[in-house]
């Protein structure tokens, strides 16, 4: 009987171990393979969300600074399924612009693959405010910089 109780007990615990360790998704694992190898740590997955990429959103001026940021032409993904994943990462450039320890980071990514995406510091729990800022913490304005002078 006392060893009947030690295995049930035993896949007690293997089973809350289990459910702790959910399965990641591909997108996940690939947006966190991507921003560690820019240098951040992922400190946690926030959410997955497919998104439609569509002539409507790319014209609302309430995306217009998230567009603005991205490294692609965005008009190459309209009417395409996007997957959007949200990451808090630290190690990141808008750490010291903002004193903060974590950053917010939202990876495009499309068949997997990364294409784009953008960053803000995460101040407890206010909601966004002010500009967003590529993944690598750079303005639009700066990106807009990078895209008219390539190297």
């Amino acid at each position: 009987m006392r060893t009947l109780c030690y295995i049930l007990l035993l896949a007690v615990f293997l089973l809350a171990a289990c459910n702790e360790n959910q399965q990641k998704s591909a997108a996940v694992l690939e947006a966190e393979a991507y921003l560690e190898s820019q240098g951040y740590t992922s400190i946690s997955v926030v959410e997955e969300k497919s998104l439609l990429s569509t002539k409507q959103n790319l014209a609302d001026p309430a995306y217009t600074p998230i567009w603005q940021v991205q490294p692609l032409d965005s008009a190459q993904y309209i009417d395409k399924e996007l997957t959007s994943v949200e990451l808090i990462v630290q190690n990141h450039p808008l750490e010291l612009l903002y004193n903060n320890k974590k950053t917010s980071t939202i990876v495009y990514l499309y068949h997997n693959k990364v294409i784009g995406g953008w960053s803000f510091p995460v101040s407890s729990s206010e909601a966004l405010v002010g500009n967003v800022y590529s993944l690598d913490g750079k303005t639009g304005e700066e990106v807009k910089e990078e895209k008219d002078n390539p190297e």
